[in-house]
Parts: structure tokens; C-alpha cells; sequence
């Protein structure tokens, strides 16, 4: 099936373009997806190898940087364990400052990864050495001679001190925290991360408690690394073009970083402090944050990737721990930008040639098509030469390939088809002839069936006319029973008015005598007098003007009749008017009240506003008349037979619904009931006409008749027609 519809919408294609193109599209095509799967190949295998080589150089960059962090840090802890072994073999007298102070300041030139070392006594005392990059070594002492504070010695050649460089009130290592904590746990342990007092960089300490031979407590010996150098070293360190990385407490604040952070390397911040100028790190430790609000829970080396700024940056993170306190992570972010400036030069690259490529086979085509489709386009303008009438076309023959082939055949059918042409030309004069005949008898049959149709249409109106008159004599006779009576009591009533009338005129002519009776007048007033009582008592006046009034609706009653009989009568009739359909009902039902309300109750459920139809009214009225007499005659007498008439609308159309609760039509009868001469009735009390002339009424005012039945419960016809139209004249 799919093969199938894939055929015909290539046939419907290949149909609409031009056959040089068609033949040019398929390679056109193969380039296309050549070229694209290429560069998608190339970009995919690209941005692979990229994964490959970030997550390589992050495990690198990250083992470097373990291995110089604590190879820098142990040098710290190394130096602690030669002054515990010289202290312990008694190699330094710990009750003598001034030997304690050479060997500490000897012993500062000796490792350049501390920045001073010394040691804290039991009784107060506390001695050492200091010395920064490329400075003098100085010496570190507070004892009774510094008064309680700390001081920063000058030394000369032989470790004398010489000048005091600095100093600080009040210091007692017996309080601080390496001291107490060494002491305390009895091992080598880490200081956290602190400013260092001179410089204020941020600098570590590792302490170790020393024992004499007795294993007594004798004090605690401490050497510092700063650690701006571990930010040097990571500075210094190549990670692709713009990489960073940092090192981070696990309460987010900065150990050790590459690159610059827009403060003074004094100060300590947190890594996602709005102060930190560097972006990537800054951006790099909110994504952290965000991951894990609490970064004790990384315990083990993770990869992430993150967008920043719409770039795909590459992130590892591994913790950096020891067993004497340190607890750090080492973060290495990596933009894979670095990574992917080639991959994407290659990939346009791929592009372009992929684009030179199309263009090329695009022009290669056309130039290979035009020389193929030549001779057929040569063919094409001949066959419709030929189809003009032009029957001397000739094709060059001098091809010897397949469409040499055609051009032969083309002139071979050209010749065939011209003796042919001339022979039909011949039989053609001969069929014009009898065609001219044979249409002149249709027209005149034409004419007869349409004769015919008028008169069937005639004889099926005045077929049911005809059921109806027995009715419509018994609706005329009734308004005219009254009409005779009440002009008979006129008529007596005209008597009384008469006579009433002469008893004036004898009462004037007594008035108008000279010598009259009185006793005569007064006799002749009481009489005139009593009459007219007697014509207020009974009311005479108003009675005569009820009777004229009751006369007046009887003849309206009939002139009514007369004229619903008269308007549906005229089959003829073309007169089109906007009417309301409520009204036709109501007319077609005082036409056929005796032959539909005598038998079934009529219920009318009209819209309140019903819109007009453009129609023939007279038409409209045989449509309605045919279906609700064939509703009250599909209605047994043993039934309560009942019609309900609806009518509605909507924005398009006016629906009337004529609903019985009669037996129903069968199913197999219903796709019939509109044919001509179709009848379920006894023969001779139906045409079969009436339903099959309403549908055809109904198709020419542009509108249709819906049927619904069910049997033993009875039938709705539904008549649609269009809403009146809106235009102007």
C-alpha cells in the first residue's frame, strides 16, 4: 500500500515539473543528502571526540592538580617531621631560645613551599623562622624579652637577630588554634584556611605535637604554606584556550584559583560572590551551588555539562582530601568552544564543498538533460503541431538510439493518422446531417415531456384539490348557515325599526296638524315612548351591530377559503415572495382542516421569530398540504393520531418539522417514497406523484426533504430551506 501511494505521489510531482528538471532532481537530491549526512557525520563524530578529549583533559588537568597540591602540602607536614625527629634525638636544646632561633632560621632557607616554621612552648614561649619569596630570612620570637607580643627579626650573616621589622601585642601560642588542636589530638593536623598575619594572604598551617623520649609533651611545631602559589601554579596551567580552575572549600569559599577574581589577593570571598569578576568561575560555582546546595555531598568525582551564556561549558569536580583535615574540591571548567572552533571550520568547510558539489551536478544535469531532452521536446512541439490540424510533421530520423526509434514511428503514425483524418472527414459531413435530425426530434420530445410533466403536476394538485372540496364545502356552509340566519333577525329586527318608524312619522303629522286632540297626542306620545323603551330594554341597536359584525366574519371566512383555494390551485404560478413559513402552515391547514383535523389533533410549535423564505408560496403550500395529509392518513382511526408542526431557524436555513405518531414506513419502503408513481396505497386512491413533485418543489427552491422513521411509532419529515436572501435590488 505504501509502495503504492509513493508511486502515485511521484507521478503526481513528476506530472507539474518540467521532464529536464525531473531528471536533474534525483542527483540533486543524492548530493543534498550526500553532503548533509556528511556534515552531520562530521559535526557528530566531532562533538564525540570533543566529549572524549574534555573528559580526558579534565581527569588530567585534575591529576595534575591533586599531585601539586599535595606534593606542595606535604612539604609542610615534611619539614614538621624534621623537628620532631631533631627534638626528639636531642639534637636542639628546646630551654635554649638562641639555638632554637638559628635552626629555625636556617632551617627556612632550606624549603621554599613553606613561608615560615616554628614551634610553641609549653611555658609561652614561641620561636621561628619566616622568610617570602625572594626576601631575607627573618626570625620569629616572643618570649619575656618581647614583653608578651610577637616580633619579626632582621638576622645578620650568622642568624643574630638584628632589628625588629614588625611585631604583634599580646600573643600566647598556648591559645591559639593549631596549638590546642595538635595538642589535643595528639597527631598531625591542618589548620583551616586563614589569613596570614603580615601579608593577609590566604595561607594554611600544619601542626604536629612533639614528645621527648619520655613521651612527654614537650610543645607543638608548625610550619605555613601560603597558598597564593597553589593560585599561581593553577594560573600557570594550560586549560584549552579560556578554561578556569579553582579550589573550594566545602562552605564555598575560595582556596586557590586561576586567572583573576577582581580582588585584592588579600581578601577571601566566596566563589559565587557578585565581587568575583571571573565569570566562568563565578557562574561555574552557582551551578554547583545549585546542584548541591551543600557540597558535602559530592564525595566523589563528577562530569556535568552546563549552558552558560548559550555555550556548552564542561565541568568536573573532585574532592581533595588527606587525613590530617584537608577537605577541599578541585573544580575544572572547560567552554566547549575551545574544543570546537576546528570541528566548525571543518564543518563549513564540508559545507561549501558540499555546495560546490551540488552546483556542479546541478549544471552537469541540465547540460546532460537539455542534450537528452531535445529531440523529446522536438516531438513534443511537433505532437502538438500535429494536434493543431498541422499534419506535415516530420522528425529528424538520422538517431540511431531509442529516440531515433520514436522520431520513425512518430512520422509512421503522422502518416496513418492523416489518411485516417481524411476518411472521418468524409463520415463526419454524413453523421452531422443525421445528428441535425436525430436533435431536432429530441427537442420535440423534450417539449412533449415537459407537456407532460406540467399536466402530471396539474393532475396530481388537483387530485388532492379534489379530496379537499368535500371538506372545504362543509367550511364554507358553516360561516354561510350563520351568515343566512343572522341576516333573517335583521331582517325581523328591520320590521320592528319599521314600524317604529311609522308611529313617529303619525306622532309628527299630529304635531304639525292644528286643532289635534290632545288626549289623542298625549295617547300617541306614550306609545312612541313605550316602543323606544322598549328598544333600549332589549338593546335592538347593538344586537343589529353584533349580527352585521358576526355577518362580516362569515363572508371574510369564505373569501378566505376562496382565496387559499384560488392561490393553491395555480400550479403555473412563478411568483416568488418573501413569506413566513408559519403563515403558509397556517393556510394549508384551514384548506385541509376537514380532511387533517378531523382525524388527528394538530399541536403548532412555532418559532416566536421565524425569519422569511424566498419562495412560490402556492408551491410551498402543495409540498405542505402532500405531507401532512399523508401524516394523518398514515395515522390508524384506532390510534390517538396527533401531528406536531414545528418550526425553526438558524443562521443559513428554516426548518419545518412535521411529526405524526403513525405506523412508520419500513426501511426497504423509504428509499422509494420520493419516486414518481411510487404508492404503498390501494389502487386507484393514489398517483404515487405527491411526494416525488414535493421533493422536486423543494430542490428548486435550492433546499431538501429529510424522512425519519421508526415502524409502529411513527414519522417526522424535515423541510430545509434557505433563509431570505440578504442582497438588494
Amino acid at each position: 500500500m505504501s509502495t503504492t501511494l509513493l508511486n502515485r505521489f511521484i507521478a503526481q510531482i513528476s506530472g507539474k515539473v518540467p521532464l529536464r528538471i525531473m531528471i536533474v532532481i534525483p542527483f540533486v537530491i543524492l548530493v543534498t543528502i550526500a553532503g548533509g549526512l556528511t556534515g552531520y557525520l562530521s559535526l557528530r563524530n566531532g562533538q564525540e571526540a570533543v566529549n572524549n578529549v574534555a573528559m580526558q583533559l579534565r581527569n588530567e588537568i585534575t591529576a595534575r592538580i591533586q599531585e601539586r597540591v599535595k606534593n606542595y602540602l606535604e612539604t609542610a607536614h615534611l619539614v614538621n617531621e624534621l623537628h620532631v625527629n631533631t627534638i626528639s634525638l636531642e639534637q636542639i636544646a628546646l630551654n635554649d631560645t638562641k639555638s632554637l632561633e638559628r635552626y629555625f632560621w636556617k632551617q627556612i632557607q632550606t624549603f621554599s613551599e613553606v613561608t615560615n616554621t616554628f614551634i610553641g612552648l609549653p611555658d609561652g614561649r614561641f620561636v621561628g623562622g619566616r622568610q617570602f619569596r625572594n626576601g631575607e630570612p627573618q626570625i620569629i620570637l616572643a618570649d619575656e624579652s618581647t614583653n608578651g607580643g610577637l616580633n619579626y627579626y632582621d638576622a645578620d650573616a650568622q642568624g643574630n637577630r638584628t632589628v625588629v621589622v614588625e611585631g604583634e601585642p599580646n600573643y600566647d601560642p598556648r591559645g591559639r588554634g593549631w596549638y590546642k588542636t595538635a595538642k589535643t589530638k595528639g597527631e598531625a593536623i591542618w589548620t583551616n584556611v586563614y589569613s596570614e598575619f603580615t601579608t593577609k594572604s590566604p595561607a594554611i598551617t600544619a601542626a604536629q605535637p612533639v614528645y621527648d623520649k619520655n613521651h612527654q609533651f614537650v610543645g607543638v611545631v608548625g610550619s605555613t604554606a601560603m597558598l597564593t602559589d597553589v593560585s599561581e601554579f593553577l594560573s600557570g596551567l594550560k586549560i584549552g584556550k579560556s578554561g578556569q580552575t579553582f579550589i573550594v572549600e566545602r562552605n564555598g569559599q575560595l582556596v586557590a584559583y586561576s586567572g583573576q577574581i577582581g580582588q585584592k589577593a588579600t581578601e577571601r570571598i566566596k566563589a559565587t560572590a557578585e565581587d568575583n569578576s571571573n565569570v566562568l568561575i563565578r557562574e561555574t560555582a552557582k551551578h554547583l551551588e545549585a546542584q548541591y546546595p551543600d557540597l558535602l555531598e559530592i564525595n566523589d568525582t563528577l562530569q556535568q555539562d552546563f549552558i552558560l551564556d548559550g555555550a556548552r561549558q564542561f565541568l568536573q569536580v573532585t574532592p581533595l582530601k588527606d587525613t590530617r583535615g584537608i577537605d577541599w574540591l578541585i573544580v575544572v571548567t572547560i567552554p566547549e568552544a575551545d574544543f570546537m572552533e576546528q570541528i566548525d571550520d571543518n564543518t563549513r568547510m564540508t559545507i561549501w564543498l558540499s555546495l560546490i558539489s551540488l552546483a556542479l551536478t546541478t549544471l552537469i544535469g541540465l547540460f546532460t538533460a537539455r542534450g537528452i531532452i531535445q529531440p523529446v521536446l522536438n516531438l513534443n512541439n511537433a505532437t502538438k503541431r500535429f494536434a493543431e490540424g498541422h499534419w506535415d510533421q516530420k522528425l529528424p530520423t538520422e538517431r540511431t538510439d531509442e529516440l531515433g526509434d520514436l522520431a520513425r514511428s512518430f512520422n509512421s503514425m503522422g502518416d496513418q493518422v492523416k489518411k485516417s483524418f481524411n476518411a472521418l472527414e468524409n463520415v463526419n459531413a454524413t453523421l452531422e446531417e443525421k445528428v441535425k435530425e436525430r436533435t431536432k426530434d429530441l427537442a420535440k420530445a423534450l417539449d412533449e415531456l415537459k407537456n407532460s410533466q406540467a399536466q402530471l403536476v396539474q393532475s396530481e394538485k388537483m387530485a388532492s384539490l379534489g379530496q379537499m372540496v368535500a371538506g372545504v364545502a362543509h367550511e364554507i356552509n358553516t360561516p354561510l348557515g350563520y351568515v343566512r340566519s343572522n341576516i333573517e333577525m335583521t331582517r325581523d329586527l328591520f320590521s320592528e325599526v319599521e314600524s317604529l318608524t311609522t308611529i313617529y312619522d303619525k306622532l309628527i303629522e299630529m304635531l304639525l296638524t292644528e286643532g289635534t286632540n290632545e288626549e289623542e297626542l298625549s295617547e300617541q306620545l306614550t306609545t312612541v315612548t313605550e316602543m323606544s323603551q322598549n328598544f333600549r330594554d332589549d338593546d335592538t341597536f347593538n344586537e343589529t351591530k353584533t349580527l352585521y359584525d358576526d355577518i362580516i366574519h362569515g363572508l371574510d371566512q369564505i373569501a378566505d377559503l376562496v382565496l387559499n383555494l384560488k392561490d393553491f390551485s395555480r400550479v403555473d404560478s412563478v411568483r416568488v415572495q418573501n413569506v413566513s413559513l408559519n403563515e403558509c402552515i397556517d393556510s394549508v391547514l384551514v384548506i385541509g382542516h376537514n380532511v387533517i383535523a378531523s382525524k388527528v389533533a394538530v399541536f403548532k410549535q412555532y418559532a416566536d421569530t421565524l425569519p422569511p423564505v424566498e419562495c412560490s408560496p402556492s408551491h410551498i403550500n402543495q409540498v405542505l398540504l402532500n405531507i401532512l395529509t399523508n401524516a394523518a392518513q398514515a395515522i390508524d382511526d384506532k390510534t390517538q393520531g396527533k401531528i406536531v408542526v414545528t418550526t425553526r431557524a438558524d443562521d443559513k436555513n428554516v426548518y419545518v418539522e412535521i411529526e405524526d405518531n403513525g405506523k412508520g414506513i419500513p426501511e426497504d419502503v423509504r428509499a422509494k417514497i420520493f419516486d414518481p408513481f411510487f404508492t404503498t396505497k390501494p389502487i386507484g386512491e393514489g398517483t404515487g406523484l405527491g411526494l416525488s413533485i414535493s421533493y422536486q418543489i423543494i430542490e428548486q427552491h435550492h433546499g431538501h426533504i429529510d424522512v425519519a422513521s421508526t415502524i409502529g411509532k411513527g414519522t417526522k419529515f424535515t423541510i430545509t430551506l434557505p433563509r431570505q436572501s440578504t442582497k438588494t435590488a
